[in-house]
């Protein structure tokens, strides 16, 4: 079963996605981060979102 969401870790990126028009779902605490202060960025998995996320990955 493929997943309906896709997470970001980069404010950055996350940024990017919603001024193209992407639907963030949630916002949550990066569990990784021991200090607490980073969030990581739940965006539903809509069209093209993988092509916007590898476009921006390349540049």
């Amino acid at each position: 079963m493929e997943k309906s969401t896709i997470i970001i870790f980069t404010a950055k990126l996350a940024r990017n996605l919603l001024k193209n028009g992407f639907t963030i779902v949630d916002i949550k605490p990066d569990r990784t981060d021991e200090d607490g202060k980073r969030s990581v960025f739940i965006f539903k998995k809509e069209k093209d979102i993988e092509e916007v996320i590898k476009g921006y990955e390349k540049n």
